[in-house]
């Protein structure tokens, strides 16, 4: 049976337990109890047989049965007061996904912090340039670039975050319950990538509201893609000020964004496009985001996200290697060698910080391993050296 079957099952099973639940609650009169034995001269001063006399069902006086909590707590849904123009902006739908307007609203306070943090001479560099939106929902991309005068920007799709979200999503919900969801979502998706890239919602009953609209899960979620955008645009701002876009992107920072950009948006990043200043990129992103997040008053971000984004896409190509994938994912190094760039660039950061707090104060949970290379004995298997004056010894 597929884990998409197996989904439905349970949201069926789910409803065949609330429909019980609701008809046994209005069939408590009918459930026979117990006799207890009824003073045969009643209570004085109440003729027998009525409200307040032992054993007659809907006696006054007995405890209500009690109500069964959802597991974790189902909270009414947050909402952040004050944004410019919006009386109140929603995080979350009724399903758990972060909403759309919210992410594209994180993601630029994100952007202005992460210019905030960096050293002043790079600050200088990029200070002026926007974070734009793409509304396209079927590109799962982010990248550097600028208009046709040459001002620069920075671009996520619509797509990229919503990617973002599931990732964070079902991570989330595997932290919190010890699901599998995350992997088994990868799974469903490589087996769409034919023909076409394409993104696939999570199928339904995958989460459900026990677990979708959980407060630890919400708060998780909201955590990983924080550090998710924070790493996707913070690789993106590297390229600016490191001047990977050459003399084509020269005019400073404003630039706008037009419909059909994003299709012609390799014609002016091509410089950008090569190992060694992504490798580059994803070094001073990583840093950047890291800095940045030390600001943070509740949760200091961490290399987690990063991580995350990277383990994500390496899944999907390993999954389906002939699939049609998503553009950027063959203009960027190999996630093999991004997983120790972003690995040792945070631990270096760390080195050089040694009060900061990343994260909750432990590594990110779930870290994805490297397999070991083909070819070559397994770590277990490696002999031991012996030393020279110890016992075994030469």
């Amino acid at each position: 049976m597929s884990l998409l079957k197996s989904f439905r099952g349970h949201a069926l099973l789910g409803a065949a337990i609330v429909a019980t639940a609701t008809l046994a609650g209005s069939a408590v009169a009918q459930v026979p109890t117990l006799p207890i034995p009824v003073p045969t001269t009643g209570i004085p001063g109440l003729p027998g047989g009525v409200p307040g006399v032992p054993g007659v069902p809907g006696t006054a006086g007995l405890p209500p049965i009690p109500g069964i909590p959802a597991p974790g707590g189902t909270p009414a849904l947050p909402s952040i007061p004050g944004l410019p123009g919006l009386p109140g902006l929603k995080l979350f739908s009724p399903t758990g996904a972060l909403l759309m307007p919210f992410m594209k609203d994180e993601a630029k306070k994100i952007f202005e912090k992460e210019k905030t943090a960096l050293p002043a001479a790079k600050q200088a560099l990029v200070t002026s340039i926007p974070l734009q939106s793409d509304p396209s929902k079927e590109e799962v991309n982010a990248f550097a670039g600028c208009d046709d005068s040459g001002k620069t920007y920075v671009v996520v799709t619509e797509g990229m975050y919503q990617m973002l979200d599931f990732m964070s999503q079902t991570r989330a919900t595997d932290e919190i319950f010890g699901t599998a969801y995350y992997d088994e979502y990868i799974k469903e998706l490589a087996k769409q990538q034919a023909g076409a890239a394409q993104i696939l919602p999570l199928p339904p009953g995958m989460l459900d509201a026990t677990k979708s609209l959980d407060q630890r899960k919400l708060k998780r979620q909201r955590q990983l893609f924080d550090e998710a955008i924070a790493y996707v645009i913070g690789h993106e701002l590297a390229h600016h000020y490191l001047g990977h876009l050459g003399s084509s992107c020269s005019g400073g920072g404003g630039g706008v964004l037009k419909p059909g950009d994003i299709v012609n948006a390799g014609k002016k990043v091509i410089p950008a496009i090569n190992q060694v200043n992504e490798i580059a990129a994803d070094s001073q992103g990583v840093e950047n985001l890291l800095t940045a997040g030390q600001n943070e008053s509740d949760y200091h971000w961490s290399e987690g996200g990063a991580l995350l984004v990277i383990d994500f896409f390496k899944k999907l190509r390993d999954l389906n290697p002939t699939a049609v994938l998503f553009t950027f994912m063959s203009t960027h190094p190999a996630p093999e060698v991004r997983l120790p760039v972003v690995k040792s660039t945070a631990n270096t950061w760390r080195l050089m910080h040694p009060s900061a707090v990343t994260g909750n104060g432990n590594p990110p949970p779930e870290a994805p391993k490297l397999p070991f290379p083909t070819g070559l004995p397994a770590p277990t298997g490696l002999p031991v050296p012996s030393i020279p004056g110890l016992p075994g010894g030469k």
